[in-house]
């Protein structure tokens, strides 16, 4: 039996035949695989069934990415938002890109709009918390990340960031036992326990501090933060 997919935008649909959606399956299989050219040439056949379809474009705009070529791939992205305005997936990789280029106000907006069209959409709430980070606006930070461990309680980059934010605002001693539930969460992710021994310090539990950084060069030995955090210091 075959399928389509109907999306209708001002009154005027977008029909996808199935064999679109087909090829545009192969496309995201051999993507995922790294094997660019051949995903190429088959979201290129997606699209020769129906030109507007925003899976395949926004696939597309994936493989550009993966080559380095963001300004192809945000034209790829738009285009794809051009065909379904609800591509919380284009959203997000916008924002992702405009966030490696610098344009912080810009990729918070579009990771805003990923969440209206999904509001448990995990990567653009991450997204939007670390743009917040970097912005330096701790407590939508720690808002950010708040709503996040509210749907994935249990994702320790969520915790992390949590934990960032608190820290921003000196509230160290909240933001210690959430950076021991990440260290619970996974024991070998050595950023963790670096956060936590640089808490435990900022609140004056030295003891605590010098655990966690063992325990940070435990989890990676290389870590030089960390094996610098335990080298005594001078007078």
């Amino acid at each position: 039996m075959r399928f389509v997919l109907v999306l209708l935008l001002s009154g005027c649909p977008i029909v996808v035949p199935q064999v679109s959606q087909d090829y545009n399956g192969v496309c995201a299989q051999l993507l995922t695989a790294g094997q660019l050219e051949e995903a190429d040439a088959a979201c290129d056949h997606a699209l020769e069934y129906q030109p507007r379809y925003w899976d395949a474009l926004h696939n597309k705009g994936m493989i550009a990415q993966a080559r380095g070529d963001k300004k192809t791939a945000k034209k790829f992205y738009i285009e794809a938002l051009r065909a379904n305005q609800h591509m919380k997936a284009s959203l997000n990789s916008l924002g992702a890109i405009e966030m490696e280029e610098g344009d912080l106000p810009a990729a918070a907006g579009h990771f805003r709009a990923a969440l209206v069209v999904e509001p448990a959409y995990l990567e653009a709430r991450r997204n939007l918390g670390a743009v917040h980070l970097q912005q330096k606006n701790f407590a939508d930070a720690v808002k950010d990340f708040r709503q996040l461990l509210l749907v994935e309680p249990n994702l320790v980059e969520g915790h992390l960031g949590l934990a960032s934010g608190l820290m921003g605002q000196n509230k160290f001693d909240e933001a210690c036992p959430v950076l021991e539930k990440a260290t619970t969460l996974d024991v070998g992710d050595d950023r963790a326990w670096l956060m936590r021994g640089a808490c435990e310090q900022a609140r004056g539990r030295h003891e605590e501090a010098k655990d966690a950084f063992e325990r940070c060069l435990l989890a990676n030995e290389k870590n030089l933060e960390c094996r610098q955090a335990l080298q005594p210091t001078s007078d």
